[in-house]
């Protein structure tokens, strides 16, 4: 496969969904407790197999067994991932560790946050690389599967630390800070100094290949569609084959297998018409279950957070599969609380939807030291209703603890204004200005490495409210 060609494979998302036709009306055969008892399972078998499928999707994307660092920051221009962010640079990993082990080394980073997001095929977080889990100084790190035997597969170098991961299949996410534009080859230098080599290459000195993407592509990715289908029960038969569910999972598999669900079975081949129909019936309101639990949360983290968003229990969800799904649905990929957290608003304080039309101005509000409390960095990033950055004067798409300029007001707060119009004198002018669309719009605030008093709730969360 040429550069070209990968290149493509990685702005393109190329799963396509084969819908299945199935009977709109069941057979008289089965009864109503039949049919019920049926659904159960499709709805079960959906919402648990949410999130290994969609991951399955997503790591698809990428080239397995290659060292990929995207090299430039996101700009308005930057299409290839909804929700892009412009605080640092991305290395991407898919690794198989099913042939053994891959020794991962890392350079010093100094003060520079830094981390390698390790997430298994269930879209758990099965370890970390980087400043908060391993420290600055770098090294080497073997990452073995579920199989490992550490008597028959010795490791060939000596290494800092071993992770066991949780299937054979792990997602790297690395994540390098950068300042800004200036800055970019000064996290090169770090970025530069990550390789990954097989543990039975180590005597040959080979390391897997690598890619560096250093223009932004303006190829935007096929949304992956995830829909309540019969074709979803073969996907997820080929999917957990080829990544065996946790141990503890496997009661809930039995129920499954029964109509001919599970690890390398469809029951497209082995059901009846009307067996699948109940399936897809009970696939849907596995869906719907989904979105309504979506809004449940939503609803108590409003409340509980002056108008923003944040869902509690990511990135570890043992058997807690609802919220998997959500947040699979909501963002593939999220670290564990203490590495980063993503609270988003889309209105504002009294609840109305954030937007810049008509000359609408909005203010945050961080209380006199109240400034997001963090180990690493924080930042506010405006997106247009498609998940995207906005075009604007001063090319800002975030601000944060790294924004030069930023003015306090004289009892030490700190405003954030945010309109499509650049402020008034009064408003600090540019300074402390994050520029909107004249369009509805949504926030989202990065706190990376958040210190306790954010994971606990004793931080206030600031309030975004309309000015006149």
């Amino acid at each position: 496969m040429t550069r070209r060609s990968i290149r493509a494979n990685l702005l393109l998302a190329l799963a396509a969904m084969v819908i299945l036709a199935v009977p709109t009306t069941a057979s008289a055969s089965l009864s109503s407790a039949q049919k019920k008892a049926i659904q159960k399972v499709g709805s079960d078998a959906y919402i648990y197999g949410y999130a290994p499928v969609y991951m399955s999707r997503n790591v698809n994307r990428f080239p397995q067994n290659m060292v990929l660092n995207v090299q430039y920051l996101a700009t308005d221009l930057t299409r290839t991932v909804v929700k892009p962010n412009a605080d640092t640079l991305y290395t991407i990993m898919v690794l198989d560790l099913s042939s053994g082990p891959i020794i991962i080394h890392t350079p010093a980073t100094g003060s520079r946050y830094f981390a390698l997001e390790l997430l298994d095929s269930y879209t758990n977080v099965t370890g970390y690389i980087g400043n908060r889990t391993t420290g600055t100084a770098g090294g080497n790190y073997a990452l073995v599967g579920p199989n490992w035997n550490k008597t028959t597969d010795p490791l060939k170098r000596s290494v800092s630390s071993t992770i066991h991961a949780t299937t054979n299949l792990v997602w790297v996410i690395g994540r390098t800070l950068v300042d800004n534009q200036a800055d970019v080859p000064n996290a090169l230098a770090i970025q530069n100094g990550i390789t990954a080599q097989r543990n039975s290459a180590v005597d040959a000195g080979t390391f897997l290949p690598g890619l560096n993407l250093s223009k932004p592509g303006d190829t935007a990715a096929t949304p992956i569609a995830m829909l309540p289908n019969a074709a979803y029960f073969k996907e997820f038969g080929t999917v957990t084959k080829s990544q065996a569910p946790p141990a503890a999972d496997a009661t809930l598999l039995k129920g499954l297998k029964k109509y001919g669900i599970g690890p390398a079975l469809d029951p497209n081949k082995t059901q009846s018409a009307a067996v699948i129909a109940e399936l897809v019936k009970g696939a849907v309101a596995g869906q719907a279950k989904i979105d309504a639990g979506l809004q449940t949360k939503k609803k108590a983290s409003l409340a509980k957070r002056n108008g923003w968003i944040l869902f509690d229990g990511v990135g570890v969800y043992g058997k807690d599969y609802l919220t998997r799904a959500i947040i699979a649905e909501l963002g593939i990929g999220a670290n564990k609380p203490e590495e980063a957290i993503y609270p988003a608003a889309v209105t504002d304080y009294a609840g109305k939807t954030l937007d810049g039309s008509g000359g609408a101005k909005y203010k945050i509000h961080f209380a006199a030291g109240q400034l997001p409390p963090n180990n690493a960095f924080w930042s506010i990033t405006m997106y247009a209703q498609d998940q995207f950055f906005i075009p604007n004067s001063l090319g800002r798409f975030a601000i944060g603890d790294r924004t030069p300029g930023k003015i306090l007001n004289t009892d030490g707060s700190q405003d954030i204004i945010v309109s499509a119009a650049q402020p008034s004198t009064a408003l600090r002018g540019t300074a402390n200005w994050l520029p909107a669309p004249e369009a509805q719009f949504n926030v989202m605030l990065r706190i990376y490495l958040p210190k306790a008093s954010a994971l606990s709730g004793t931080w206030k969360y600031p309030k975004i409210t309309k000015l006149p």
